[in-house]
């Protein structure tokens, strides 16, 4: 019968080393990544311009559509007859951002679209929720 020699047991040392090396190619990634991105040497602060405040401003006004019909534009509730004089000043080569309660029926919306078209709004974008699968 043969016997096989007994196994030696593994030292500490040798699970350690590989870990070692990882930590240190770790770290010289991100040393090089960090130089990479430097900041200019002074702060700056950009200029403000009317575009960029006007474009600020069109961000925050949304069409917020709920279940049962109610609208509000830029946080404001407004009626549907009053859609029109709210988005007057909108501008033509701007979508409109609609943010629509997920339980309304789509001829809602339907209806809702042909009040915008009317009111000479072209383009919007409906806003929705990411759902993982």
């Amino acid at each position: 019968m043969i016997v096989p020699p007994p196994k030696r047991p593994r030292s500490t040392e040798e699970n350690v080393l590989p870990l070692i090396n990882i930590v240190f190619l770790l770290l010289i990634f991100f040393m090089l990544a960090g130089v990479l991105a430097q900041n200019p040497p002074f702060e700056l602060t950009a200029p403000d311009t009317a575009e960029t405040q006007k474009a600020a401003q069109l961000q925050r006004q949304v069409l917020a559509v709920a279940a049962d019909g109610r609208l509000a534009f830029a946080g404001e509730p407004i009626e549907r007859d009053g859609l029109a004089d709210a988005l007057a000043d909108w501008p033509d080569d701007k979508p409109l951002q609609i943010r629509a309660d997920g339980g309304i029926k789509a001829e809602s919306l339907t209806g809702l679209f042909t009040a915008l078209r009317r009111a000479g709004i072209s383009e919007v974008d409906l806003l929705t929720r990411h759902q993982d699968p």
